[in-house]
C-alpha cells in the first residue's frame, strides 16, 4: 500500500443505500457482485462496475445476521442465503434477464417501505426457494459447504422455476433452538435436520456464538469449529462423513462426532471466527481485545491442543467480522470503534487501519484475489485504460459504438471489458457500518 502517516489511506467509493446498521457483506460473482444485508431485514445486490443497485427486497422482518451469495451455471442464476432475527433461513434466486425487472428502490430512498410479505405482493423479488425455521436468539450466523454432485442426498430430478439449474445440494449449521451450547446440521433441499453437535455437561461455555463448517479437499471427514459466550473456542470432526453408502438425510446413519481441541483464549463472548483458505487454521475476535489463531486438527492426532497457535492482545476491544482473504495472506476485523484494522495472517501484526465511517463497522468482505495477475493484452497496454469522466463519446458515430481518444477508437464491448476486468482485479476490501453506508476500499 502506498499510503503513508501523512496520506492515510481513503476509500475509493461509499455505498449509500440502506437506512440502518450494515450487518452482513460478501462479494461474489468474479467481484463484480456485493451483496449486503442490514438491521431492517433489507438485502441489497450491488454491482460493483457501476456501483448500483441490482436487486433490492425485504428478505426478513428481523435484523439480517449472515448472508451469503453464489452464481450458478456459469453465470446464469445468482442464489443468495439469507439468515435473520426472524429465525427464518431462506435461499433466493434470480436469473441474469430477470435484474431488468428486480425491484431497485434502496431502502434510504423509500417512505413508507412496506413488510417482507406486503412487498412480495406489490413489487418484483427474487424466487423465494426455501424458508427454514432455524435458531437466531444467539446472534450466530450461519455456515455452509456445498456437496459435491456425487454427494447429493437425493436423486431428485426436481429443477427451479424456469430453470435447468438443478437446487444446490448444502450443508449449513445453525445453533439449536432448545440447547443454546449445541450446533444443528441441516440439508438442503431436503429441507431437513441431519444431526446435532451437543454440548459436553462438563464444559460451561454458554450459546454458540459463532460457528464455521470445514472440509479439507479430498478429505471424507467433516470440521465444525464453534466459539461461545464464555470465550471458549472448539474444533468438532466427524469421520467418515462424505464415505459412506447411506446417504446423509438417511435417519438410521450414526453421527459419531469427536472434540479435537478446545481452548479459552477470550474472556468477553466471542464475535467472529473465520477458516483460513487452506483449512488448517482459523481466527477469533471477541468483545475483548484478543485476535487468536487455532490449529483445525486431523482426526485420530492423539494429543489434543488445548492452547491456539498464536494469539495477540491488540489493545482495540470489539472486533467482529472477522474474514479472512482468499489467498491466505491478511484478514480483517470490524471494529465497533469506527475503525477496519487488517492484519497478517503469519505474524497477526496490524498492518493498516482504515477509519472514514464515523459510527462502529459491524461486517466487512474482501474481494476474492486472483491466482495469477496475468492480463489479456489489450489491458496490460498502458494506453487501453478506460476511459475517464469527461472523455466524450462521439454522438456522431453512435452506430458504431465507439469512442474517440485521440487517434484511438474502442468499442463500447471493449469499454465494458476493460472495466470489467479492472473490478475483477481490485482487491477490494468493504466495510459496513452502523450508519448504513458501505465504504470500498482497494488495498494490497
Amino acid at each position: 500500500m502506498s499510503s503513508t502517516q501523512s496520506n492515510p489511506p481513503t476509500p475509493i467509493y461509499i455505498l449509500r443505500g440502506h437506512a440502518a446498521a450494515i450487518h452482513a457483506l460478501q462479494i461474489f460473482n468474479q467481484n463484480l457482485r456485493l451483496v449486503s444485508g442490514d438491521a431492517d431485514g433489507w438485502i441489497v445486490v450491488w454491482d460493483l462496475i457501476f456501483k448500483r443497485p441490482v436487486a433490492v427486497w425485504k428478505a426478513h422482518e428481523g435484523a439480517v445476521l449472515e448472508v451469503k451469495g453464489f452464481v450458478l451455471g456459469g453465470g446464469r442464476l445468482s442464489e443468495i442465503y439469507t439468515h435473520g432475527r426472524d429465525h427464518k433461513l431462506r435461499v433466493w434466486r434470480f436469473r441474469v434477464q430477470d435484474e431488468d425487472i428486480l425491484q431497485k428502490t434502496l431502502p434510504v430512498d423509500g417512505s413508507d417501505q412496506p413488510t417482507a410479505s406486503a412487498q412480495s405482493q406489490t413489487q418484483i423479488q427474487p424466487w423465494l426457494v426455501h424458508s427454514l425455521p432455524v435458531n437466531a436468539l444467539n446472534f450466530c450466523a450461519f455456515s455452509l459447504i456445498f456437496l459435491a454432485p456425487d454427494e447429493k442426498t437425493q436423486q431428485s430430478e426436481e429443477r427451479s422455476i424456469e430453470s435447468d439449474i438443478p437446487p444446490s445440494s448444502v450443508l449449513f449449521a445453525v445453533p439449536n433452538a432448545l440447547d443454546s451450547g449445541a450446533v444443528d446440521l441441516f440439508h438442503l433441499p431436503s429441507e431437513r435436520r441431519i444431526c446435532t453437535i451437543p454440548t459436553d455437561p462438563a464444559v460451561q461455555t454458554g450459546m454458540v456464538m459463532a460457528a464455521q463448517l470445514s472440509r479439507t479437499n479430498g478429505s471424507k471427514d467433516l470440521h465444525v469449529a464453534a466459539a461461545f459466550e464464555d470465550g471458549h473456542v472448539m474444533v468438532f470432526g466427524c469421520r467418515g462423513v462424505f464415505n459412506n453408502s447411506k446417504p446423509l438425510v438417511d435417519t438410521s446413519r450414526s453421527w459419531k462426532w469427536e472434540r479435537l481441541y478446545i481452548s479459552i483464549p477470550h474472556s468477553q463472548p466471542v464475535l467472529s471466527i473465520d477458516l483460513s483458505p487452506s483449512r488448517e487454521y482459523f481466527f477469533s475476535s471477541s468483545a475483548d481485545a484478543v485476535l487468536a489463531k487455532h490449529p483445525i486438527p486431523q482426526i485420530g492426532v492423539s494429543s489434543m491442543r488445548d492452547t491456539p497457535s498464536k494469539s495477540v492482545n491488540t489493545k482495540h476491544s470489539g472486533q467482529q467480522g472477522l474474514r479472512v482473504r482468499s489467498d491466505g495472506k491478511i484478514f480483517a476485523t470490524a471494529g465497533w470503534d469506527s475503525r477496519v484494522r487488517v492484519y497478517s495472517c503469519k505474524t497477526m501484526k496490524e498492518l493498516a487501519v482504515l477509519k472514514w465511517h464515523k459510527e462502529g463497522c459491524y461486517a466487512v468482505a474482501f474481494a476474492d484475489v486472483p491466482s495469477t495477475t496475468a492480463l489479456d493484452a489489450e489491458t496490460s497496454n498502458t494506453g487501453t485504460k478506460e476511459p475517464e469522466e469527461g472523455e466524450k463519446i462521439d454522438d456522431g458515430e453512435s452506430e458504431k459504438g465507439l469512442i474517440q481518444r485521440g487517434e484511438k477508437e474502442y468499442s463500447l464491448a471493449q469499454v465494458q471489458r476493460q472495466r470489467s476486468l479492472k473490478v475483477q482485479n481490485t482487491h477490494w476490501i468493504v466495510a459496513g457500518s452502523k450508519d448504513g453506508k458501505i465504504s470500498l476500499w482497494d488495498i494490497y
